[in-house]
């Protein structure tokens, strides 16, 4: 069976820290093939950073767009990932990379006759909320999540105190 090499852009949470997610993109890419995420979940590790780095979760996401097309609001941001992916070809050392049966040609081939589509003409998707926002509650580093902690059991012995003074 052929892999569909199309790919969504799936919005990204704001980081509740201030930090910037994603190197500030507001948005992920995610292909819409389980097969081409298990090929890039096969391939060689520069082969995976190569991806991630170019703005890919390595997670599907149906964004309801029928072969070879894409929503026509995810242009600009497409645009992004295929400049961070022109850019990072030559940061990363794939020359004799195994690709775990991912096609690059064949995804290059995808990119240049991707059309863009009318939101209203999508497809219905069933997704959940929580699958839709798992790309975007990448995990913070434990020193923010430990001063977050820090900050919330403060805030709540000031209260407990404040509350025990008001009853005295």
């Amino acid at each position: 069976m052929t892999m569909r090499y199309d790919f969504g852009m799936v919005a990204v949470a704001p980081d509740p820290f201030g930090e910037p997610e994603n190197n500030g993109n507001s948005a992920v890419a995610m292909f819409c093939d389980l097969d081409v995420v298990a090929a890039l979940k096969r391939a060689d590790k520069n082969v995976q950073t190569f991806f991630t780095a170019s703005g890919f979760v390595l997670d599907a996401h149906d964004n309801g767009a029928p072969p070879g097309r894409f929503p026509a609001d995810d242009e600009n941001s497409r645009i992004t990932i295929i400049d961070k992916l022109s850019a990072n070809l030559s940061t990363h050392d794939l020359e004799n990379a195994n690709w775990g049966g991912f096609d690059f040609s064949a995804f290059m081939d995808s990119l240049s006759k991707a059309q863009p589509i009318a939101e209203e003409l999508l497809a219905p998707t069933d997704v959940s909320l929580q699958h839709v926002q798992a790309p975007a509650s990448i995990p913070a580093p434990q020193g923010q999540r430990l001063i977050a902690l820090g900050v919330l059991i403060v805030g709540l012995l000031l209260l407990f105190y404040v509350a025990s003074q008001l009853l005295l």
